[in-house]
């Protein structure tokens, strides 16, 4: 599951620690090879954060539920 997710200017999600990790090896998109100089051209995607959440609540309430 993503952890804080970010985006690149291409577009494209990531974990941010993953693609941080990335970004040390290589200036380039894992997905598209889109050129990302450094980690100040990544963004934090709101939306993949607010799903994960969600979904995360979602699993944790049937736990609850199957545990009754």
């Amino acid at each position: 599951m993503i952890e804080e997710a970010h985006m690149t200017k291409c577009g494209h999600s990531f974990c941010f620690k993953c693609i941080r990790q990335s970004l040390e090896d290589s200036n380039r998109c894992p997905k598209c090879n889109y050129i990302v100089d450094n980690v100040d051209q990544l963004y934090p995607n709101f939306l993949v954060n607010e799903l994960i959440l969600k979904q995360k609540q979602r699993s944790e309430e049937k736990r609850l539920k199957w545990a009754e």
